[in-house]
């Protein structure tokens, strides 16, 4: 998927109509991935962009209070205080302006199509554990099946902490090890009694079942929308 350019709505010619065109073309892309599923990277990029634009907004309305006030004549006969800016915007910050009033409502409706995707891949998304699960819960096994598939894929995750002036924030990286043919012979409790066997740096980690209904698309949609939910369920 081609990406639109941080800067697009400043760069090159500022053309309300060239502009449109191009914002239309990007949306047109993320509608074609939300049709199949797919929400990575087109939602966390749209989410950047809308949030992209309000700050531009803000930070040109912050600006613009800075600058000094005068009382216009006009008022000043009527006895009013009503106070008028002395820097106006120029054609260029009007037309910005015109393109960010179009983009926002478009780039909130793909957002309002992404929302709903991710919730529903949420909703039909389920966490079990397997076997005992200890105190210690940081770091683990993760196996995600997605039926009707008996296939299994086993993962190594690790949450992490870190942070900055801002706030704190908790990440989790899954590494992926296995996979295998779920069977009576071969369930997710011997795969666990099996992985405890092979890496004996975790004597009893705690294990965890992800799996969904539905076939949605691992890496586009399932596995950033699991990593979200182990990270809530697990806080």
């Amino acid at each position: 998927m081609k990406q639109l350019n941080t800067d697009w709505f400043l760069e090159g010619t500022l053309d309300f109509e060239y502009k449109k065109y191009i914002l239309l073309a990007y949306l047109q892309q993320v509608s074609r991935e939300f049709a199949e599923v797919r929400l990575y990277p087109s939602f966390s990029d749209l989410i950047f962009h809308f949030n992209n634009l309000n700050q531009f907004r803000e930070n040109k309305q912050q600006l613009f209070s800075r600058f000094p006030t005068h009382i216009s004549k006009e008022e000043f006969r009527k006895l009013r205080l009503q106070h008028e800016p002395e820097v106006q915007d120029s054609d260029d910050l009007i037309e910005i302006d015109s393109i960010i009033d179009y983009a926002l409502p478009a780039m909130q409706q793909r957002l309002k199509e992404g929302k709903e995707i991710y919730t529903y891949i949420d909703e039909h998304l389920n966490i079990e554990p397997i076997g005992i699960t200890p105190l210690h819960k940081k770091e683990g096994y993760v196996m995600l099946r997605v039926n009707p598939l008996r296939t299994v894929k086993v993962y190594e995750y690790r949450i992490s902490f870190f942070e900055n002036t801002d706030a704190n924030y908790h990440g989790i990286s899954l590494n992926y090890l296995d996979s295998f043919t779920y069977s009576l012979a071969n369930t997710y409790e011997s795969k666990k009694l099996e992985l405890i066997r092979h890496h004996t740096k975790m004597p009893n980690p705690a294990t965890w079942l992800l799996y969904t209904m539905h076939p949605i698309p691992e890496e586009a949609s399932l596995l950033p929308v699991a990593k979200r939910k182990m990270l809530a369920f697990l806080k």
